[in-house]
């Protein structure tokens, strides 16, 4: 290691061209780096859905569930199997193993197991899906709000026109492209500078879907004495309709001038049009039409699915991130299109939601603490050692993050919330080497050695100790990359980034530090000492801080660390007994549960949500009044709050009817129905509040009203990450 150690010193424009390279590529690699919230990754769960219109909980289990329990039973790589019964359908979800390295032939293996019992499942059941549970992000929401109407009629209408204009929105936000930056903003932003290396060529946005929306539908009411008026069975009528209403192929025909390809095209598209489809004809030649018969309502299913944004009534569309698309772009090009976009008077559209504020207050507190780290770094060396040698230590911190960004960059990760933490917390031991050896160095030349010997001394001297070091530390991180389940593919950024960045400040202070101490007058000794020599008070100042310093420490050690050392020595069982009793303190206030533990802390978030469920089957004005009723309670605290001079915590109060996502039960995340209602009520950031989350519902759960028949209530913030609930119950039971 000597010979190597002293090329690098002999070869230091080698090294200060490694040493240029590695940070280019590293600045390059993290602005071209795609940015998320939490890593991408695929979840080893199949879920098997099959409809089954009608059905009681208990039929569908017998008829559905069971049969494809015993189909899929022994498939290869399947570890656990749960099926849940439900009124009108079953669904079962597949846990594989986790040593399944591809999904696609276990997902062809369930479903050849389901066709083989297709023929055995009841007729009115629908054809199986069978997918993969694919994780999507999402970025940000878009809503259309729409005037407010208490007529029926017009409600319909309105409710159709927010539609019309929330499949139109949809469609073009499927069609946007990353916003190309100005040149202003890219001489003002490395990013945008680069951001040709970065932005898609395709579509910006590939995922946006209108959230709790009612499917369209065209009915025929008609009456039983019409019917028999003229001589029809609901079933006969149903059937001329199903007949008229057709577009089929009907062949070619072939002439000798021409090809002429046939089609019976009847297919109508709106109630009016089906209104007037023949179902009859009279002796006196006149035709009976479906609107002569029946009263078409042309409007959406008779589900429940009431959308409320600030109290106006609107729908959402919620705009997710694939894995091979930037966050940042996705939200830039989304909300640049809602600001040039123009409604219809008395139609708005707005967002919220934006999911890349998260990872934006993340990369700022990287920024931050990376600055004061490295000032700090610079400012404590300087003021004990010299110059030049805090400069090239506190470099160590940049090269090592940009340096670790490369290496992320080539391994496939992103640049999220959980690589910068891992950058965080790194922070602090990068420069750990690059001080023991620069110290070393220094010592070497106090005691009368030139630069080029205590260089190579001063290295060689403390290298097994520093990579003793950092291996014990790398090792302590490397079991990280070997966590299986969603938990190990959550975290398994973490491992990568810490180890890169301590291997890459190990490289950095092992050659290519030694090589710039190496050198009394090198070009960066030549630039500082011109401008210290304009800022000549700032040299006195240094010179002046450095013998004080000095002095001080001498007397630091003389008075209180060499005397406390030497009792040490002379009392070891006293130290050793000390050490152990202050482990076992430590150890018995975690087990005794003094110093709580949690996995992932639980922080403030942005959103709370309420959410109510009556008994199946119960009206939807119940759910309707119960939501409304929450909505006045949170609205009555924020008035509360605003009273005593804070701001209002409210940016977007969304409201829902029919339809409840990720809040009461199923691993579907979904539990839909008139008898289900939730209220999410989007906060201002947390520092522009001084109340919290926790807070909050605390006042909220108070401020609401006695529901009487409520099945559940719940509030909650919702988590960020994989964690769960603390604690989860399973009643099991035998077959009979």
């Amino acid at each position: 290691m000597r010979s190597v150690i002293k090329w690098a010193i002999s070869n230091s424009p080698a090294m200060n061209t490694i040493l240029v390279a590695l940070m280019l590529i590293g600045m390059v690699s993290m602005v071209t780096m795609r940015r998320e919230v939490f890593p991408s990754f695929a979840l080893e769960i199949l879920l098997v859905q099959v409809p089954f219109p009608g059905a009681t909980a208990a039929e569908v289990e017998d008829g559905i569930c069971q049969k494809i329990e015993s189909a899929i039973s022994g498939a290869e790589g399947v570890k656990k199997m749960t099926a849940v019964a439900k009124e009108g359908f079953g669904y079962l979800v597949l846990e594989l193993n986790s040593n399944v390295k591809d999904v696609q032939p276990v997902l062809n293996d369930v479903r050849s197991r389901i066709d083989q019992v297709k023929a055995f499942l009841p007729p009115r059941a629908e054809d199986a899906e069978v997918r993969q549970i694919v994780f999507r992000a999402p970025a940000i929401s878009v809503g259309i709000l729409g005037p407010e109407h208490t007529d029926e009629g017009h409600e319909l209408e309105s409710e159709l026109f927010i539609r019309e204009i929330a499949e139109e929105v949809r469609a073009e936000l499927l069609e946007l492209r990353a916003v190309k930056p100005t040149f202003q903003e890219m001489l003002a932003s490395p990013r945008k500078f680069l951001a040709p290396l970065y932005q898609p060529k395709g579509a910006a946005v590939t995922s946006a879907e209108i959230a709790a929306e009612r499917p369209y539908e065209i009915g025929i009411e008609v009456s039983e004495d019409t019917l028999q008026q003229y001589g029809l069975s609901l079933k006969q009528f149903a059937q001329v309709v199903r007949q008229q209403n057709i577009d089929v192929p009907g062949g070619k025909m072939e002439t000798a001038g021409q090809e002429l390809l046939l089609r019976g095209n009847n297919k109508r598209e709106t109630g009016a049009e089906i209104a007037k489809l023949p179902v009859l004809s009279k002796p006196n030649g006149d035709v009976v039409t479906v609107g002569d018969l029946g009263t078409i309502i042309d409007g959406f299913a008779e589900t429940v699915s009431v959308n409320r944004i600030d109290g106006k009534p609107g729908l959402v569309i919620q705009v997710s991130k694939t894995d091979e698309e930037d966050l940042f772009t996705v939200v830039e090009a989304v909300k640049k299109y809602v600001a040039e976009k123009e409604l219809p008077v008395g139609y708005e559209i707005r967002t919220w939601g934006d999911i890349s504020v998260d990872v934006v207050d993340r990369i700022d507190l990287l920024s931050r603490n990376g600055l004061q780290g490295l000032l700090l770094v610079f400012i404590v060396l300087a003021i004990f050692l010299e110059l030049r040698l805090a400069f090239w230590v506190a470099m160590g911190i940049p090269v090592s993050i940009l340096g670790a960004g490369f290496v992320l960059l080539i391994c496939g990760q992103t640049l999220n919330m959980l690589s910068m933490f891992a950058f965080l917390m790194a922070l602090g031991i990068v420069v750990d080497d690059a001080i023991v050896i620069g110290e070393n160095i220094y010592m070497k030349r106090q005691q009368g050695l030139s630069y080029v010997p205590a260089a190579i001394e001063g290295t060689v001297e403390v290298l097994p100790s520093v990579c003793a070091s950092v291996a014990t530390t790398i090792i302590a991180f490397l079991p990280l990359m070997f966590v299986t389940g969603v938990m190990g593919k959550f975290i398994s950024i973490m491992p990568i980034a810490v180890i890169a960045m301590l291997f890459i400040s190990l490289v950095e202070s092992t050659f290519i530090l030694p090589s710039h101490l190496a050198h009394e007058n090198n070009l960066f000794m030549k630039g500082l000492s011109v401008v210290l020599y304009i800022f000549k008070p700032l040299l006195f100042l240094f010179t002046w801080l450095n013998r004080w310093a000095a002095k001080g420490l001498d007397w630091v050690i003389e008075r209180f660390y060499q005397p406390l050392l030497y009792w040490s020595l002379h009392h070891k069982p006293v130290v050793v007994s000390l050490m152990f009793a202050s482990m076992m303190i430590v150890v018995g206030l975690i087990a005794s549960g003094f110093a709580p533990f949690a996995f992932f802390p639980k922080m403030d978030g942005r959103e709370i949500t309420a959410t109510i469920a009556f008994p199946n089957g119960t009206a939807a004005d119940f759910a309707t009044d119960a939501t409304e009723e929450l909505r006045a309670a949170i609205a009555k605290i924020d008035e509360e709050v605003q009273a005593t001079g804070a701001d209002s915590f409210i940016d977007t109060l969304y409201e829902k009817v029919g339809e409840v996502g990720n809040a009461l039960q199923g691993p579907t995340g979904i539990t839909s129905g008139s008898h289900v209602g939730t209220i999410s009520v989007l906060l201002t950031p947390p520092g522009d509040r001084d109340i919290t989350t926790q807070e909050l519902i605390k006042r909220w759960r108070a401020a609401v009203p006695k529901i009487s028949g409520t099945e559940a209530l719940k509030f909650n913030s919702p988590a960020m990450g994989p964690g769960g609930a603390a604690i989860e119950f399973k009643i099991l039971a035998p077959d009979d």
